[in-house]
């Protein structure tokens, strides 16, 4: 006990960290459904990145295929303990195109039409870091297809067929057809005063990569959260996120959740399909700034099975002739079964 207290004393962390592992990190989990919605009419433009939508399914706690539980044995465990490991899978469609819409010819000094379709499977393993604080791990990799393919261009138009807005005219100088994958890795870990401030006020400061003819990046961020009841989970995630999904219900739970957020990311970039253009052949290309920021604010509220939410996410300068910034809302409901 003497000793606890003294290193307490050293590493402030220890002792709060045990206190608040052992009152909030759950390993019991139970499926979670999410469906996360992105657009940028929500700040009254349409360009750059101008829609997304994503489909994740994660499964409960303790229960991995075969191949996942040799895979899950065979990876290290990097300066923390894994308590538990489950399993998803996702689906989703990114759409990008120049700022201006209505121009049939190729806009050579804007970005490139393209379109992103994809699905992905998950694997991610929860536990504690040596201080005793909450952590989670992701795997990702995501497999699809850039290009005519993936029905960016129909998914558009009809879009803005269904509102009467101006049609789409550019999509015959999209990127041309092309598979992509790309890998992801995601690590997090809940941060938090104490164990009453724990349900009211926490941080979870994270770091990641991207590595594929998709994108390649390295990441660092985090968030802050504040409200009443926060739920044991690792924060709001947008669709451009390494973590796909995670949570879901367990018995500890609270009945009901509300709290605000803000989260900050960087990224450094060594490729990017979508201002990169084309990795095999020839295609449309502009100059991508190397750094990249992202700033995201919003709520959420949640009950025992269900959560939703709503982020506004500022994102800094993607290339080098991008005259200004850009932002979109990113919407979220997760069914928790």
């Amino acid at each position: 006990m003497r000793l606890a207290i003294i290193l307490g004393l050293v590493w402030p962390g220890l002792l709060l960290g045990e206190d608040f592992a052992s009152t909030t990190a759950r390993f019991d989990r139970g499926p979670v459904f999410t469906v996360l919605e992105e657009n940028d009419l929500v700040v009254r433009t349409d360009r750059h990145y101008t829609q997304g939508i994503k489909f994740s399914y994660l499964h409960r706690d303790g229960e991995l295929p075969g191949f996942l539980r040799s895979v899950n044995t065979f990876l290290p465990e990097c300066g923390y303990k894994s308590f538990t490991a489950r399993y998803g899978l996702q689906i989703g469609q990114n759409i990008y195109t120049p700022a201006n819409i209505s121009a049939e010819e190729l806009l050579s000094r804007d970005r490139p039409y393209a379109g992103w379709l994809y699905g992905g499977l998950t694997l991610q393993r929860r536990g504690l870091t040596s201080g005793r604080w909450p952590a989670l791990e992701s795997f990702e990799i995501q497999v699809g297809i850039i290009g005519p393919p993936s029905l960016a261009e129909q998914a558009q138009t009809w879009v803005h067929e269904v509102r009467a807005m101006d049609l789409p005219m550019g999509w015959e100088n999209q990127l041309e057809t092309e598979p992509g994958i790309e890998l992801r890795y995601w690590r997090g870990m809940r941060l938090a005063f104490s164990q009453r401030s724990a349900r009211h006020v926490d941080l979870i400061p994270h770091a990641g990569a991207s590595l594929g003819n998709v994108t390649t990046a390295l990441r660092v961020g985090g968030t802050i959260r504040a409200g009443l009841h926060l739920p044991d989970s690792f924060g709001v995630q947008t669709i451009s996120s390494l973590l796909a999904s995670e949570g879901g219900w367990s018995a500890g739970d609270p009945a009901w959740s509300i709290y605000v957020f803000t989260g900050v990311e960087g990224w450094l970039v060594g490729h990017n399909a979508f201002l990169d253009g084309n990795l095999y052949q020839d295609s449309h290309e502009v100059s991508k700034e190397p750094v990249v920021g992202e700033w995201k604010v919003g709520f959420a509220v949640g009950f025992r099975h269900a959560e939703g939410g709503f982020a506004y996410v500022f994102r800094s300068r993607e290339f080098r002739r991008q005259d200004e910034h850009n932002g979109y809302g990113s919407l979220f409901v997760k069914v928790k079964l």
